[in-house]
């Protein structure tokens, strides 16, 4: 099955399951709701940026759950479980912003053309993406194998092998899908500021990073690692 054909058929399943919408529109809420905490409370960045993790891995988890199932039903044991399998790998972004801001600051204040530092800081966050698409994936394909596994690390394991033995398909289905929701939320917020520019960043990561690639193992298009 070539990517196109995927793609189509990620569409076609997206379409005929319209509940699929729940997730994303819960995560806009929750977005609403957590831009109203006071930014000046002691410990509310903190506060913050924890519950923006666990909102995006309970609207993730939920998303993944409607998507394998055949029913519009969740089993909350199962979601709990599938949302270890997103929490599990989060850790890992935190550790690249770690890495990567001592070089977006020097970036900022080296003696080095404006153009250069602009494009260096592009890069970075091109990469910071990409590899937060890229555990999305691993998690998803983990979802879809955990069957084959004793445990959520075990699952990861081959969702992380799967992403490896394809690397360059995945390399370019991310990319193109990180570089379709940028054209997204430039155009909805150029034509209709608002709240459209926020669903299409939610929904366009969960079908590029959960469905696509759950749709990709099933359809045998992977190769075996």
């Amino acid at each position: 099955m070539t990517a196109g054909l995927l793609l189509t058929e990620v569409r076609d399943r997206a379409l005929a399951r319209p509940w699929l919408l729940a997730p994303p529109l819960l995560g806009m809420l929750g977005q609403n709701v957590l831009s109203l905490l006071s930014p000046g409370a002691p410990g509310a960045m903190a506060i913050k940026s924890l519950l923006a993790v666990a909102l995006t891995v309970a609207v993730t988890a939920l998303f993944a759950e409607l998507w394998l199932g055949d029913g519009r039903s969740v089993d909350p044991k199962r979601l709990v479980a599938t949302g270890a399998l997103y929490a599990i790998p989060y850790p890992l972004l935190l550790v690249f912003g770690v890495l990567t801001t001592p070089v977006a600051y020097w970036l900022l204040r080296a003696d080095v053309p404006q153009s250069a530092s602009m494009g260096g800081l592009y890069l970075m966050l091109a990469a910071g993406k990409l590899a937060a698409f890229a555990l999305g994936a691993v998690s998803s394909i983990a979802a879809a194998r955990r069957s084959e596994s004793a445990g959520a690390l075990g699952a990861l394991l081959l969702g992380a092998r799967v992403l490896g033995a394809n690397a360059l398909f995945f390399f370019l289905a991310l990319a193109g899908f990180w570089a379709f929701q940028e054209m997204c939320v430039i155009l909805t917020r150029a034509l209709a500021p608002g709240m459209l520019s926020g669903f299409f960043t939610t929904i366009v990561p969960l079908l590029g990073c959960v469905a696509f690639p759950i749709e990709a193992w099933r359809s045998g298009r992977l190769k075996q690692p």
